[in-house]
């Protein structure tokens, strides 16, 4: 395996919900490390406007509330990152008009209000992966978000930005 392929994914279930207005559904992967055999889950939400975020976290953090802030230490994440970004094109093969989003969640040495350290790996990551044929890129460095929007389905890319971004912010005030 070269190490830009990610590790083999899992499709795992549709988790529908019923107790928020935004959120449709979850899409559930799962993946194993072969280097540190440590097993990770991927929820990808499903909001109006095929809006998807990506999350993760290792599963033998799953009890904890701050699953996304912990770090595995497996010094891993450009195979971690790939295997994310496979995942993000089986949503954009079963979803043509997907556009994504995800939030470099804070740990205990990152400042509240400032882009996260987190955050800044992602956006190397991304902006050494995707391209900007398919999406337009922005990124909100006082909430951590990271917005690929689908030029294909997006019309109007203000207004779509200003709606993840709100809606994010909405969602970090609770």
């Amino acid at each position: 395996m070269a190490m830009t392929d990610g590790y083999p994914f899992i499709f795992q279930m549709n988790d529908k919900t019923e107790h928020d207005d935004l959120l449709e559904y979850t899409l559930q992967y799962r993946f194993k490390s072969t280097r540190s055999n440590h097993t990770y889950i991927v929820r990808v939400e499903r909001y109006r406007d095929h809006s998807y975020c990506l999350k993760f976290f290792d599963k033998a953090n799953m009890l904890s509330e701050n699953k996304f802030s912990l770090r595995t230490g497996t010094f891993e994440p450009r195979t971690i990152f790939y295997t994310l970004f496979n995942i993000m094109l089986d949503v954009l093969k079963k979803d043509p008009n997907a556009s994504f989003f995800f939030i470099g969640a804070e740990d205990e040495k990152d400042e509240p209000g400032v882009a996260t350290r987190r955050f800044k790996v992602y956006v190397k990551f991304v902006l050494s992966t995707i391209g900007d044929n398919v999406f337009k890129h922005y990124r909100v460095n006082d909430l951590s978000l990271y917005i690929l929007a689908n030029k294909a389905y997006v019309k109007n890319m203000e207004a779509y930005v200003n709606m993840v971004i709100e809606n994010v912010a909405e969602a970090m005030r609770h």
